[in-house]
């Protein structure tokens, strides 16, 4: 009970300082007339993962990698099944070309990465075992500046280089400059102190239930550190920023890969290992099956295929909870 009770607590800190975090990094962002699917793709989907960054790296130096390893792959899922799902079934929601074309592909790649190192003990071995890490953080590094560069391309006229003064954030009226650095500064000291209180109450819940902690980082930790994404979505359905809801998710995924699994994966080397084979398999899978959804029905996710996402999510949870 009282490691529930303190994963609770830290899981607490993780959801308000990502809610805080993302509510003071888009302020910043539309302040300078950033377009809103580079804000999803980046600093909202940066700062919803900062939950998972802080609880992992914590967890990695702690010398917890099967609860690290669990915990990237199952947000990653809970991203595509839960949170896309969800989304779609309140909207159908659009898919960018660009999304489709350069976002969707390099996630798939991250996840076919894992799972080829899970596969070989070559590669695990490889480079001390940063060879996967430095591959994933190099690729995730390029994409960010190409895709922060083609963002920042888009701007329209009317939103101009300097200061905006629009009213109408993401997240309600737009703070003030200074007030919103302050408040990224509380959220990121948020995450720090729940990413330690969780990351040991996790492991005395799997110790108390028998479970191992891949398990809990696949399902009780995992849905939990989704969660400001999912709040983010759906909030941003609600005020029509579909753009904003799928890049969340796209850019989710690939900074939970790309920069907390390798960044982990440097600071404490554990390559994926054939245990971990069928979540890996259920990523790849889900990220396959978003290439058909994203280019159908006029390039939307539907809402029938928003409950598939679902139902999958629930499936593979279920799996991992039974074979423990």
């Amino acid at each position: 009970m009282k490691d529930f009770l303190l994963f609770a607590a830290g899981l607490g800190m993780l959801l308000v300082g990502g809610r805080v975090l993302v509510s003071a990094a888009v302020d910043i962002a539309q302040r300078f007339g950033v377009p809103t699917l580079l804000i999803g793709l980046t600093l909202v989907a940066w700062g919803t993962s900062a939950p998972e960054l802080a609880f992992n790296l914590t967890s990695a130096i702690k010398g917890k990698p099967d609860l690290v390893l669990g915990n990237v792959v199952g947000a990653s899922i809970c991203n595509m099944g839960l949170v896309l799902g969800v989304a779609a079934l309140i909207a159908p929601l659009a898919v960018q070309a660009q999304i489709v074309r350069r976002e969707i592909p390099l996630m798939i790649g991250m996840f076919f990465l894992m799972l080829a190192t899970s596969l070989s003990v070559d590669l695990q071995h490889a480079a001390g075992g940063r060879l996967e890490p430095l591959i994933l953080i190099a690729a995730f590094g390029a994409y960010s500046a190409v895709a922060i560069r083609a963002g920042l391309r888009t701007r329209t006229a009317d939103k101009p280089l300097e200061i905006q003064t629009t009213e109408n954030s993401i997240v309600g009226r737009v703070r003030p400059l200074w007030m919103a650095l302050v408040l990224a500064i509380v959220g990121m000291a948020l995450l720090s102190v729940g990413g330690s209180i969780g990351s040991d109450a996790a492991g005395g819940i799997a110790v108390g239930l028998g479970l191992s902690p891949r398990v809990v980082g696949l399902t009780v930790v995992a849905i939990g550190t989704t969660m400001p994404e999912l709040i983010t979505s759906i909030i941003a359905i609600r005020k029509g920023q579909a753009d904003l809801a799928v890049g969340n998710v796209a850019g989710s995924c690939l900074f939970n890969i790309g920069a907390i699994f390798a960044l982990c994966g440097i600071v404490a080397p554990a390559p994926p290992t054939p245990d971990a084979l069928p979540s890996i398999v259920a990523m790849c899978v889900l990220g396959l099956m978003l290439i058909p959804m994203s280019r159908t029905h006029n390039r939307h996710i539907s809402r029938i295929e928003g409950a598939v996402l679902i139902l999958v999510q629930v499936s593979f949870i279920t799996y991992e909870l039974l074979r423990k």
